[in-house]
């Protein structure tokens, strides 16, 4: 008995349909891409989907849609995946914290030596919760690699295509980019014209890395990342309320004749906090 349960089709494209099913053994809802059936048959496609799989489901990262398992259904390949139910992005709008964890994702992709070659917004998919997922790594290379030419079959939608892609040149990481920057001008409310513009330059090599335009994403006001007070900073500014401090209660008149010492020096920055409380616990009566 096959160990997954197809319940429904969600979509379908020229080399695979895609359906909600379900993992039997460990009750979990999972989507299954299956490989159409007339690319079952050509065995070097077949041997490449399955080999690209492999490689996807080595990619762990919360913006990219995992790959749980490759398995057969009623004979045809089939890549068990992440069930992402919020759908795709086709029509719908990102933020630029949401474009930036995007882009966050692609970042880690290349890093892991895999390139998507087919980003588009059909292929990024809102969670349940909200968050932003690429789908399909390592399909179109399978076909690119095979040179699959069959009727229905789609190397690549043109809208995203890099100059290089296009025309049929070996493609790397600047390739998402592009794409990336198609995508982010049709799906940003506000996008980042200088950004996009150096991200779809014709030349690959002008092209930012997918994680300098994390960092550029990063860096608006709103989605500047915070970074924590050094603890050495920490103790500066400890120290100059203590100074403000005492400098208040020096100036109050007291009911007794007793001298206000000075704030216990600590190894740490926490426990040098700590003195300080304890220190205006103990004056400020």
């Amino acid at each position: 008995m096959s160990t997954y349960v197809v319940e429904r089709e969600l979509g379908r494209g020229g080399m695979a349909v895609v359906y909600a099913g379900h993992h039997e053994q460990l009750d979990r809802p999972v989507a299954l891409k299956v490989l159409a059936e007339h690319l079952a048959g050509d065995e070097e496609f077949r041997t490449r989907f399955l080999r690209e799989a492999r490689i996807a489901s080595r990619l762990t990262h919360p913006n990219l849609v995992r790959t749980f398992d490759i398995a057969e259904v009623d004979g045809l390949p089939c890549i068990v995946m992440e069930l992402v139910p919020g759908g795709t992005l086709q029509g719908g709008r990102l933020t630029r914290a949401e474009a930036a964890a995007v882009a966050s994702g692609l970042a880690y992709a290349h890093r892991e030596g895999v390139v998507h070659r087919d980003l588009k917004p059909a292929n990024l998919l809102r969670g349940a919760d909200g968050t932003v997922k690429i789908a399909d790594f390592g399909i179109a290379r399978a076909a690119e690699e095979t040179m699959v030419t069959q009727v229905g079959t789609v190397l690549g939608t043109l809208r995203y295509l890099s100059p290089e892609q296009a025309e049929g040149r070996r493609v790397g990481p600047e390739a998402d980019v592009y794409s990336l920057g198609v995508v982010f001008d049709e799906l940003l409310d506000d996008p980042p014209r200088d950004l996009l513009r150096r991200m779809c330059d014709p030349s690959p090599a002008r092209r930012p890395t997918a994680a300098q335009v994390v960092e550029e994403l990063g860096a608006t006001p709103r989605t500047r990342y915070r970074r924590p007070i050094p603890p050495t900073r920490l103790v500066i500014l400890a120290a100059a309320v203590v100074l403000a401090v005492a400098g208040i209660a020096l100036a109050i008149p007291r009911h007794h004749e007793s001298a206000v010492e000075p704030v216990p020096h600590a190894a740490t920055a926490a426990q040098q906090a700590r003195n300080l409380e304890a220190w205006l616990t103990r004056y400020s009566r």
